[in-house]
């Protein structure tokens, strides 16, 4: 017998990560693997930790030179970094 309507893995998973509300979480862990390729090797490497609180990410760098040029390029990382896990997963990012 065959099924009228059929779903892809894709479209299972997806749900039954919506129904355990973890969805969330692996957006989150995609954007801070993202991280080091976003912005590079040599910023990644003055990168100390990463997390994400609230729809923010928080970054310590070890440099202020480089925290100050990431502070005027937050808009912009934002938008890149959500593009590229494909949701809304940060609103803001706050660098230490």
């Amino acid at each position: 017998m065959r099924r009228r309507s059929t779903q892809s893995i894709h479209e299972i998973l997806d749900e039954a990560l919506k129904s355990l509300q973890i969805d969330g979480k692996l957006f989150e862990t995609r954007l801070i693997n993202a991280y080091p390729e976003i912005v590079g090797s040599g910023i990644a490497a003055h990168t100390k930790s990463l997390y994400i609180q609230r729809c923010v990410l928080y970054v310590k760098i070890d440099s202020a030179v480089i925290r100050n040029e990431l502070q005027m390029m937050r808009q912009s990382l934002i938008e890149h970094l959500n593009r590229q896990v494909g949701h809304e997963t940060i609103k803001d990012i706050v660098f230490r």
